[in-house]
């Protein structure tokens, strides 16, 4: 298997930053990269969350849909939320 060389320098986290502004790497880019890394992570874990919730959602509905109450005057209700009914005559 051949060796695959880097096209660019290594950059360590004392070595001097390349954006040039004489500070070191890890307290110039590299937080930087750091930051931008944190917030990506965080929109995915905020993705799946909003994508589960609207999954339990949308299971919760199909349930009522699928399971209506019939009260004793033949009327149909469907269970919505904070305990009111919707009445369908």
């Amino acid at each position: 298997m051949p060796t695959i060389k880097r096209q660019h320098e290594k950059l360590e986290r004392n070595s001097l930053c390349p954006c040039e502004s004489g500070k070191k790497y890890k307290k110039c880019c590299l937080k930087k990269i750091r930051a931008k890394e944190q917030k990506t992570y965080e929109m995915i874990y905020e993705s799946k969350r909003i994508a589960k919730a609207k999954k339990n959602v949308a299971a919760g509905i199909q349930h009522d849909i699928d399971h209506p109450i019939i009260l004793p005057d033949n009327k149909l209700t469907v269970p919505g939320n904070g305990g009111s009914n919707i009445i369908i005559p």
